[in-house]
């Protein structure tokens, strides 16, 4: 009606429409209780069980397991809720008796719905958890208690059981990522390692802990090498010494006496005459006669040749293989063998040839110094050779040395690696230990399900109440519904809010005991306001 009702007015209402509340709350309060008292009975078994901190501290060994204990339960809870382990279970305890009318689908969803995990906080957080759960609850509810506490110690079990195996098999594959690890990591520095060795043996002549050793060789191959210039320079001198000798010794030889002669005789037809000159040609010519005369035979240059050849094959012995000292020894004795021969058959050309001794001997040793300065100069060639060839170590020693420092760089960092990867592989090996023996932090039964003595639910004390309210509300609706449809008047209040006048009187009904129904005044103007007269009626 658009109008605010006054309590005057409730009261007409509920005086006028009382049998159309009763009626309504009455039927919706028995059907209520009828309804209450047909709920089915659910029994709640509840277990506790308890997050125990590990046992050895964690300076100590830490585990490998960071992850709070509330996180770690609620992954272990979807891995129990799996749909093959919530219908063995269901078939295990015949949750389902009925089973046929349920869908597998269906009896999952029940099975999920019946269990429940609540968690148990502490004041504070505590290092083993991280989250401050100390312990978690385990529910299963069912309308046989019976099988609500069976099923519910299996969850129980069932979530320690997987809390040690993913513990164990997390542990297990952290050690497991470790061994890889530092296997890849051993691959790495093997190979480093081989790459060093094969690179050292390449280039093993200009190592760099070789330096020292090298300008030590380079100075004393120097210093042999100046040696043996300095002999060659004294047996250059003494052989030219033995050659003038030689040229001023013909005093005591007619062949030598008479070579001098003739050269002094050409020196001075030279100074007056030209080259072309028949005396000065004829005189050459002669000289050369005369040389040719005095030259030794080819007897004793193939003996020259064999010295030369000996001496050749010792120095090459003394080069080669110095350590061979049979092989050293026989090519020594095989010079001085045939030193001698050729020193004899000199000899013996000089008696034949009647030549005088002292220029016999003489070009004896000029054939010895012959050789001496030969072999000299192929030691001095051999000394030339080592000093080039160490200044060429020496020189590639600085390049060598930077290759290998980027290899051992390269090679100490990944060592280093794999050192702290063995280290931490250990820790993880600890650590899983520490899993496998259950010493660290882990889940122990607080207090296992018990069968429930008296049912968890319907709370039916409570649906009574709400029933009560229900139906109070329900007679109200219907009896307020049909005041407000009907559109009657109520009480001297709503007559001054429709007449916009107060009433002069107030008339009550009146009864006869004759009739069955009131006494009713009769209608005044705009109608019977509950025998109320208008002012100025």
């Amino acid at each position: 009606m658009g109008d605010d009702f006054s309590f005057e007015d409730l009261l007409i209402i509920v005086y006028r429409r009382i049998f159309y509340f009763i009626i309504p709350a009455v039927f919706v309060l028995i059907a209520g209780v009828i309804a209450v008292m047909m709920l089915p009975t659910r029994y709640t078994a509840t277990g506790t069980i308890l997050i125990e901190s590990q046992q050895i501290p964690t300076d100590l060994v830490r585990s490998t397991i960071n992850t709070y204990a509330r996180e770690r339960i609620r992954t272990i809870q979807k891995r129990v809720e799996r749909r093959d382990q919530l219908l063995e279970i269901a078939d295990k305890y015949d949750i389902f008796p009925n089973s046929d009318g349920f869908s597998q689908g269906a009896r999952v969803g029940m099975m999920k719905y019946a269990m429940n995990v609540g968690f148990v906080s502490a004041d504070s957080r505590r290092i083993g958890s991280g989250d401050g759960t100390i312990a978690f609850t385990v529910s299963f509810t069912h309308g046989d208690p019976e099988k609500a506490y069976k099923v519910a110690n299996e969850f129980m079990t069932i979530f320690m059981a997987e809390d040690v195996r993913s513990r164990t098999a997390g542990a297990a594959s952290t050690t497991q990522f470790f061994a890889q690890e530092a296997e890849r990591l051993r691959k790495a520095v093997s190979a480093i390692e081989q790459e060093i060795s094969v690179y050292k043996a390449a280039n093993s002549t200009s190592l760099p802990e070789h330096l020292d050793l090298h300008l030590s060789l380079l100075e004393r191959a120097t210093q042999e090498y100046n040696a043996k210039e300095a002999d060659i320079a004294q047996l250059q001198q003494e052989r030219n010494f033995y050659e003038n000798q030689l040229l001023a010794g013909g005093s005591s030889s007619g062949a030598t006496q008479e070579l001098a002669r003739l050269e002094a005789e050409l020196a001075r037809l030279r100074v007056d005459y030209h080259d072309d000159y028949p005396e000065v040609v004829a005189k050459r010519d002669e000289i050369a006669a005369l040389k040719r005369s005095m030259a030794p035979s080819r007897e004793i240059d193939r003996l020259r040749s064999e010295l030369m050849r000996a001496e050749a094959a010792y120095d090459t012995a003394l080069s080669t293989d110095p350590d061979n000292v049979s092989a050293i020894n026989q090519a020594e004795a095989a010079v001085t063998a045939a030193r001698s021969r050729l020193t004899a058959q000199i000899a013996q050309e000089a008696r034949s040839r009647g030549q005088d001794p002292f220029s016999i001997q003489l070009e004896s040793r000029l054939a010895v110094i012959d050789g001496r300065l030969s072999t000299l100069r192929r030691q001095a060639a051999d000394h030339r050779r080592e000093m080039e060839d160490y200044k060429d170590r020496i020189a590639n020693t600085p390049e060598v040395e930077r290759a290998l420092a980027e290899l051992t760089r390269d090679y100490d960092n990944i060592f280093r690696e794999y050192q702290d990867l063995l280290a931490k592989q250990q820790d993880a090996q600890i650590a899983e230990n520490l899993e496998v023996n259950q010493q660290a932090e882990k889940f122990s039964v607080l207090e296992p399900a018990r069968r429930p003595d008296k049912p968890s639910s319907p709370d039916r004390p409570k649906f009574l109440v709400l029933v009560f309210f229900a139906a109070c509300a329900a007679g109200g609706g219907v009896a307020l519904g049909l005041e407000i449809l009907m559109q009657t008047v109520r009480g001297r209040d709503h007559v001054s809010r429709v007449m916009k006048e107060r009433p002069i009187a107030v008339i009550p009904y009146i009864h006869d005991a004759r009739r069955k129904t009131p006494a009713r005044a009769p209608r005044k103007r705009k109608g019977n306001f509950g025998g109320a007269v208008a002012e100025g009626a």
